[in-house]
């Protein structure tokens, strides 16, 4: 007798087909690879070119482009699904992709201001007419008040409760607005096109609406005990967004956000409904430790309605704490996951994060020589062989950073901290500053005085570096034990966190 679950997840699987083909999107069930060649021109060799991919459901996923001396780069990826791709040079820029398409962009690498440089942009290939559409609205969109004025902006934060800052946020929504409809009525952009500059457009909004509480607190020098907060169902507006739909997909950058943002939403539908223990701020959960896991997976899956958004926002929370080499939940809330995460372009690749995750922690010297393997032969081999040589029996912690980079520069006091907490301490801190001017770093190092050991990076060695330990952001954190053992890495080892490690490897 065949199973009730069985015909449970045919219908599921059938159901979901359905609903995606008939919104004319057709998602992969096994990925195809996107090529984006192109030419920089006035390239700098000191300067990479880096492709970061939006990955609905995943962290940002970071390419180094392969780039010639005379500026010419490639770069390929594997997706399920249509999405935006930010290619970063001095500034950046988004360009459409889809699967199996490849496409050919040429700029000028002179000009810093993006929307100078968006005006040099020539797209040839399969996507080429969507994306000098999406180019023109950048322009458009990176030049206007809307995303320019950054004081008022700030100063609205501050000083607006929420009334007025609610109205405030509807006169920006009908400027948005405006803009968008005078880039159709005046450029006539393709279908592809005109659906993500309004994604993206609303996405500002979205943005500043689900921010606002905390950074009104933060603005205010407010704690977080004192009372203040948003009234239930500020975020509303939020679900008002509903339904998504596979059309909307190619704006990764958008969903990915909005996405994220949604768990304000949620958070708040469980306001005043939280064991003792819990409570909700500003759109934000303070729970216990103990029932944290199951109170937020088991929100998203009472209070996100919508199918797409619910698997997404999973298979986030799932992907965070693979991250952060957490793996417990991924085994334990596996019912869920198989009942409720069904999309290939977000299972199959959370199923891979989950096995290489486990790999490390289960085998660490296997990685470690894995990933000493992968540089053999490279500048950055001999660069960690030196690092080990000369801090042989130490912790060593590891940050990878650039001097344009504000996360980077923004963790420095905690390192420096962190340092001071452990300078007699058999640990070693040392600093890897990438993709960046040595005129620049020299002055990054004598702002903030750090101690540890520093290496400035060429760019050939930045993507030696990027592509062995598959860096897909920074700042980027490696933890090493006195044995030579890589026992962590990622974008969540900040200093604060890294020092307990730190403390239990001694």
């Amino acid at each position: 007798m065949i199973k009730k679950s069985f015909f449970r997840t045919f219908l599921l699987l059938t159901v979901s087909f359905l609903f995606y083909a008939a919104k004319g999107q057709t998602i992969l069930s096994t990925p195809k690879q996107v090529i984006i060649t192109g030419k920089v021109n006035h390239y700098s060799p000191d300067i990479p070119v880096m492709i970061y991919v939006n990955r609905l459901g995943f962290s940002t996923q970071h390419v180094t482009a392969k780039t010639d001396s005379l500026g010419n780069f490639y770069a390929t990826f594997e997706s399920y699904i249509p999405t935006d791709a930010w290619i970063t040079y001095k500034s950046n820029f988004l360009v459409l992709t889809y699967p199996g398409d490849s496409l050919h962009v040429e700029f000028d690498g002179q000009p810093d201001y993006r929307p100078d440089v968006l005006r040099t942009v020539k797209y040839s290939g399969s996507t080429a007419e969507s994306n000098r559409y999406a180019s023109v609205f950048q322009q458009l969109f990176f030049s206007d008040p809307l995303y320019t004025d950054f004081n008022k902006k700030n100063q609205a934060i501050k000083d607006y409760e929420v009334g007025k800052y609610t109205l405030y946020l509807n006169a920006l929504k009908s400027h948005s607005d405006s803009l968008y409809k005078r880039f159709v009525s005046q450029y006539h952009p393709d279908e592809r096109s005109k659906k993500w500059a309004l994604l993206y457009v609303e996405q500002e909004y979205y943005d500043r609406l689900a921010f606002y509480p905390k950074d009104h607190r933060e603005a205010n020098n407010m704690s977080i005990f004192n009372g203040w907060d948003v009234p239930k169902g500020y975020f509303q507006k939020l679900a008002n967004r509903l339904p998504l739909d596979s059309t909307m997909l190619v704006c990764g950058y958008s969903l990915l956000n909005f996405s994220d943002r949604f768990n304000k939403y949620v958070a708040d539908q469980t306001k005043g409904n939280l064991p003792e223990g819990g409570a909700v701020n500003a759109g934000g959960w303070f729970l216990p430790a103990n029932i944290g896991d199951s109170i937020i997976i088991h929100s998203i899956i009472k209070y996100v309605p919508d199918t797409l958004l619910r698997q997404i926002m999973l298979t986030d929370y799932f992907s965070r704490k693979l991250e952060k080499q957490q793996i417990t939940e991924y085994g334990r809330f596996k019912q869920l996951r198989e009942e409720y995460i069904k999309l290939p372009f977000l299972k199959e690749p959370l199923d891979q994060l989950y096995q290489q995750t486990k790999m490390r922690i289960d085998n660490p010297n296997l990685y470690t020589e894995t990933v000493l393997k992968e540089a053999a032969g490279s500048s950055v081999a001999q660069l960690l062989d030196s690092i080990l040589k000369d801090n042989k029996n130490k912790v060593i912690y590891i940050d990878v950073w650039a001097t344009w980079c504000g996360p980077c520069l923004s963790e420095f006091p905690n390192s420096k901290l962190v340092e001071q907490q452990m300078k007699d301490r058999n640990a070693a801190f040392i600093y890897l500053c990438t993709a960046s001017q040595k005129d620049q770093w020299k002055a990054t190092l004598a702002k903030f005085q750090l101690g540890g050991q520093h290496y400035f990076l060429t760019t050939q060695q930045s993507r030696e570096l990027t592509r062995t330990f598959e860096i897909k952001g920074i700042p980027f954190y490696i933890l090493i034990d006195k044995n030579g053992v890589i026992r962590e890495k990622g974008n969540q080892l900040r200093p604060l966190d890294a020092k307990n490690k730190m403390e239990k490897l001694l």
